[in-house]
Order: structure tokens, then sequence, then C-alpha cells
């Protein structure tokens, strides 16, 4: 079983990566008191977005930039919504992943018409985005969230509001910026270097699964890895054993990601602390 295991540890990390830009991304702003469920609507904006960009230019990098900015368009929908309007965190989120998936879902059937979806998609090396992921966005969000003034201000802004002397506001404003920068990453990544390019509805729950991870790994970066990286092992076993043929219907394969998720879940309940005034208008 030792065997199996790491031999699937390259796929595990290449399929989790899109996940842990997306943990990180929902581990900062919800550091600075905001919950954001629409996170998983960011990334499938994302998707589509680094998808048509990719193949109007023929270039994968602007693809990414196309993606970071349908998730940046989502993200300051919810921001006027949330930290200006003062509405509710949770129907909020909730409200923009059933626009997002509508809307990229009628985008989608629309301009299959004109054949644009079955183009081409410049593909990405993934070398060049699994240090970035794994190894420079902890190490550079590590510093600035845990040793700089911006990050004191920010980690004060989740916890304690009334005891920030800078605006509480521009904190969590910067805070869902840098997240919208790695939800699009996440869902650029996902289109245009895991898959071939967009599909209905094709994030398939990982922004819910990275607000779980972040509630495993108790808002720090280092549990936020663990719980990535376990993720990412049975979802990497998952299709190990699709491919070995053991006789296992495929449908219970298909779940064995989520039921360690909700294991993970029932596993920190009662044990973590959140940020004090986390979803707090």
């Amino acid at each position: 079983m030792m065997d199996v295991v790491l031999s699937v540890v390259p796929l595990a990390i290449v399929a989790a990566t899109p996940l842990l830009l997306a943990v990180e991304g929902e581990l900062v702003v919800q550091r600075s008191g905001i919950i954001n469920l629409g996170i998983e609507g960011m990334m499938l904006v994302a998707t589509m977005t680094a998808v048509l960009t990719a193949q109007l230019t023929k270039s994968v990098l602007l693809g990414f930039i196309g993606g970071i900015g349908g998730a940046a368009l989502i993200a300051l929908l919810f921001g006027v919504l949330v930290i200006t309007l003062r509405a509710d965190q949770i129907v909020t989120g909730t409200a923009i992943n059933l626009l997002a998936v509508g809307a990229t879902s009628f985008v989608y059937r629309e301009l299959q018409r004109g054949q644009i979806f079955v183009q081409s998609v410049p593909q990405l090396r993934l070398d060049l985005v699994l240090p970035l992921a794994w190894i420079v966005f902890p190490i550079a969000l590590a510093v600035l969230v845990w040793n700089t003034s911006f990050g004191l201000r920010l980690r004060a802004s989740g916890e304690n509001p009334e005891a920030v002397a800078a605006d509480v506001n521009r904190q969590r404003a910067i805070a869902l910026a840098i997240e919208a920068l790695l939800a699009g990453l996440a869902g650029a990544y996902l289109s245009l270097a895991l898959s071939s390019g967009f599909a209905e509805n094709m994030t398939a729950g990982r922004g819910f699964i990275a607000l779980s991870i972040v509630i495993f790994g108790r808002w720090k970066l280092k549990g936020a890895l663990l719980g990535t990286a376990i993720f990412g092992l049975a979802a990497a076993l998952q299709y190990a054993l699709q491919a070995s043929s053991q006789g296992v219907p495929f449908h219970l394969l298909l779940a064995v990601p989520y039921v360690v998720t909700l294991l993970i879940l029932c596993g920190a309940a009662g044990r973590v602390r959140a940020p004090e005034a986390l979803g707090r208008r």
C-alpha cells in the first residue's frame, strides 16, 4: 500500500495545486474577518475567462491574466456588497456562486454555436506553476501576514476591528484582492494546465473544499498545506484505483476525496478557534 501511495505523490501535487491556491487566498481573506463562500464562483469564472483569453490571443500567459481578471470582477462584486454595503457574507457568497454557475453555463452554450470552445487551448508547463503554489506563495504569504505591519493590521481586522487604527475596510479590500489573484490563478491553472479547455461547473466544489481546509489548518499556512496535501493524495489514490480496475464502482471512487474532506472537518470540529470577528459585518 505504501508503494501505491508513494507512486501517486507527483500526481497528488499536480492535482491539488489549484486547490492550494484557493486555500491560500481564502486563508488570507478570512484572517481579515471575511468568509467568502463565493470563492467557488470566482474560480469558475476564472476558468472560463482564462480559456477565452488564451484562445483569442493564443497566449497562455495572457490566458492566466484573463483568469485573474475574471476572478477580480467577481471579487469586486462581492467586495461592494459585503464591505461597502455590509450585506450578509454567507448569503452574498451563496448568491455569487449561483450567479457564476448560471452565467458561465449560459455563455458556454451560447458561444458553443460559434465553435469557440472547440478551438485548441495553449497548454502551460506544469513545472512553471508548481513551485509558485507550493513554495513561493506560502513563504511570501507567511512573511506578509505574520511578519509585517500590514499583516498585523490584517489579522487585527479579523480579531478586533475596533482596535485597528487604520481603515478596516481597506485591509479587507486588500485581502480580497489577494484572494482574487490566487483564485484567478487557480481557475486558470485548472482550465489551461490540468484540462484542455472549459467545461460547465468544472471547479467541482474545490472552493467549498478550500473553505474546509482553511478550518482544518486552523487559519495557518502550515495546516493549510497539510490539509491540501491530504486531499491531493486522496484524489490521486482515487485515480490510481480507477486505473487498476479493482472492481470498485466508479461513482464510489469519485466520492473518496470528498469523504476525506468530511473526515477532515469532523477531526477539526470543536478544536479550532476562528478569528473573533470572522463573518461579522
